[in-house]
């Protein structure tokens, strides 16, 4: 297969399997990743094309003299475990995270859990040419039990607090997982799409508020503490509250951080540039410093490692709790959520309430991968002078005395993506019809 340019992306590696990557592209990636005498760990989500492309991953390492332990199939905080736990050079998953079943990809990581970019690999894997590639045999472990049993340990006062949770694992790779352990801890367990279901056609892997309306229905219905809805890889974990609304992850680290910045030393905060404005008026009262980075779970992680940061926020559910370790593992989330009810004695509903009520949705406006950057740039150049206060960390974040606009490219999808915030009403609304037309306009020339 020709290689798709497109498919290595700002953090990660992502393709429609059989159009844009096959076992052939991913041996030469493997190739291009492989270091004589380094140790990796590889493993896949639940998706079909993950077994045959993570072995023509290893074939590819192998063909360099590089170490390999395959972990097999498991949900991203297991196989980020292992690759911790072994103390590995390098952890490679192969997943497409939230994308549908057509998609595969790669994500990669050192072993201590911290995420590394594709940077140059594009370069080296288009580089890389005929190659006798061996066929795999290596070494294969299973820590999920080790796994389970070291989340049960670390969490060990929840088996006191007799939670009723609601799981919703879209079938995907938390179906592994998830429900073990929350009974293991003792939880009134309710599930909702927990039987693995390669096909992913339970419900959306992205777990938006449309596709999680059924959980929030069960939530109310079941009289839950909580529930939980999972995206397809499990490196996200978004919260429904005990009266049924759904928190974006930058909502739910406010309470979290409340909770944690009371007790621990550590006050820095990693934040997306995407985050709500009440991320810095509500921790900065309590001493947090807020540093702010790209949207991207590989620019958290590096900076939340850079700082020793106490946490790290993407507004999209990806949570850093690096206490624990340095990776994204959804399961921490709902685990951190239970213990912070169990200590301070309410309900979520009531920490949720405590919160500044602002006006704040992302849009998404279908775009060419080939185009979208360059729609990105001219904007930036017009904006720029236009508005006086203006960010270019990642796309163009332009600031109102009420609120502030963001549009930058989605390294993931072919979007553009469109954030808007703003304290009252009506000025969200001009904002929102303004950006949207201006974007919409942009796209079809």
């Amino acid at each position: 297969m020709e290689i798709n340019p497109l498919i290595f992306r700002a953090y990660d590696i992502r393709g429609i399997y059989g159009k844009d990557l096959d076992e052939s592209v991913f041996q030469k990636i493997g190739f291009a990743l492989g270091k004589k005498g380094k140790l990796f760990l590889v493993g896949h989500d639940i998706r079909k094309s993950g077994k045959p492309l993570a072995l023509a991953l290893i074939a590819g390492l192998l063909a360099k003299n590089s170490k390999v332990i395959f972990a097999g199939q498991g949900s991203f905080g297991q196989i980020l475990f292992s690759g911790f736990r072994k103390k590995v050079d390098f952890t490679l998953f192969v997943t497409a995270s939230h994308l549908s079943k057509e998609w595969n990809g790669l994500k990669i990581f050192r072993g201590d859990g911290e995420p590394i970019a594709p940077g140059r690999l594009k370069e080296k894997v288009m580089r890389v040419k005929k190659v006798n590639f061996p066929r795999p045999k290596v070494k294969k472990i299973n820590l999920k039990k080790e796994y389970l049993n070291f989340l049960v340990q670390k969490f060990s006062i929840l088996k006191k607090s007799n939670f009723k949770v609601v799981l919703d694992c879209g079938g995907a790779s938390m179906s592994l997982v998830a429900p073990q352990l929350f009974r293991k801890l003792n939880f009134k367990v309710v599930e909702l799409f927990c039987r693995p279901n390669p096909e992913l056609s339970d419900r959306d892997p992205e777990p938006t508020p449309s596709a999680t309306q059924r959980l929030r229905e069960l939530v109310l219905r079941e009289r839950a503490d909580f529930g939980v809805a999972f995206d397809g890889d499990g490196d996200r974990g978004v919260i429904i509250d005990d009266q049924g609304r759904y928190l974006r992850g930058d909502e739910l680290a406010i309470i979290l951080a409340k909770s944690f910045l009371k007790k621990e030393k550590k006050k820095i905060i990693v934040k997306t540039v995407s985050c709500t404005l009440a991320v810095e008026e509500e921790l900065k009262k309590l001493g947090a410093k807020i540093i702010e980075v790209p949207v991207g779970h590989t620019f958290v992680g590096k900076e939340c490692k850079r700082r020793k940061a106490l946490l790290g926020i993407e507004e999209s559910s990806h949570l850093f709790y690096p206490s624990v370790y340095l990776f994204d593992d959804a399961l921490l989330t709902p685990l951190f959520v239970a213990q912070v009810l169990f200590q301070e004695k309410k309900k979520l509903s009531q920490l949720v309430d405590t919160l500044p009520k602002y006006f704040f949705e992302e849009i998404n406006f279908a775009c060419p991968d080939e185009k979208k950057f360059e729609i990105v740039e001219k904007l930036k150049k017009k904006f720029q002078k236009i508005y006086q206060k203006v960010k270019l960390l990642d796309g163009i974040k332009i600031y109102f005395s009420d609120g502030w606009v963001l549009i930058r490219a989605s390294n993931t999808s072919p979007k553009i993506k469109l954030y808007l915030e703003a304290k009252r009403k009506d000025n969200f609304q001009v904002l929102k019809d303004k950006f949207s037309q201006e974007l919409i306009k942009c796209i079809q020339q």
